[in-house]
């Protein structure tokens, strides 16, 4: 038998070599693979806690040192009521004529917000002030009268005296003074005409200023209870036509 190995012999030994290097190839492959995830895995734990202590680290909002009043703020949720509510009416009776405003609307102190119709009221100033001027023509008129009884009762007296109270008759001078008093007392009463029909006319304007109803204050219309064209009664008590 010949020593000399065949091609067969060297095939395999080149197998059976071979297979032991493959095997350590393929078991470090695994390893190396191995310890990236570990790597990678470790990488993560310590990310996904440093960021936990990071947000679980309180924030301090920090202000300069100052002297104020303390301030509190609180959120809530409910219904908005006023702290301070004002009904306002019309003191007069008589037909609305406009309305100014509507719900919502921010109003100032003085504002109109309606107006009644001033056909009525406008009448009665004029008659009022011509009451006025014919009250005072009354005065000027009893003046003169006082004037002219003075006077005749001033002659009355001088021939009186010039004759010695022969004439005229005492009956006479007795009517003449009466003549006085009574033009006297006609002037005063006139004068009280007068003063009566200035309060009169300073009543009917007073009226005419309460035809615009305007805002007492300063705020909002929660409630517009009113609309043109529609009649106020106030004989009794005013009636409300705003909320404020």
């Amino acid at each position: 038998m010949s020593n000399t190995p065949s091609v067969a012999d060297a095939e395999l030994a080149k197998i059976i070599g071979s297979e032991p290097a493959r095997g350590r190839f393929k078991v470090l492959r695994w390893l190396v693979a191995l310890a990236v995830f570990a790597g990678l895995a470790a990488g993560g734990w310590v990310y996904f806690h440093s960021r936990a202590a990071i947000q679980a680290t309180p924030q301090f909002q920090t202000e300069p040192l100052s002297r104020g009043n303390l301030r509190v703020t609180v959120s809530a949720t409910g219904k908005l009521a006023p702290v301070n509510q004002v009904d306002v009416g019309s003191e007069l009776s008589g037909t609305i004529e406009a309305v100014l405003v509507d719900d919502n609307d921010r109003v100032s102190k003085g504002q109109v917000l309606a107006r009644l119709n001033l056909a009525k009221l406008r009448d009665q100033s004029a008659k009022s002030r011509a009451a006025l001027a014919s009250a005072e023509a009354k005065v000027l008129q009893t003046v003169a009268t006082v004037k002219e009884t003075r006077a005749n009762l001033g002659r009355l007296r001088q021939v009186a005296k010039l004759s010695g109270g022969k004439v005229p008759a005492p009956t006479e001078l007795e009517t003449a003074e009466a003549t006085v008093e009574r033009a006297i007392a006609d002037e005063a009463g006139a004068r009280a005409a007068v003063e009566e029909a200035r309060a009169t006319l300073r009543s009917n304007e007073t009226d005419l200023t309460k035809a615009s109803i305007r805002s007492p204050i300063d705020g909002v219309v929660l409630q517009r209870k009113v609309e043109p064209g529609q009649t106020v009664a106030a004989s009794l008590q005013a009636p409300v036509l705003f909320t404020l």
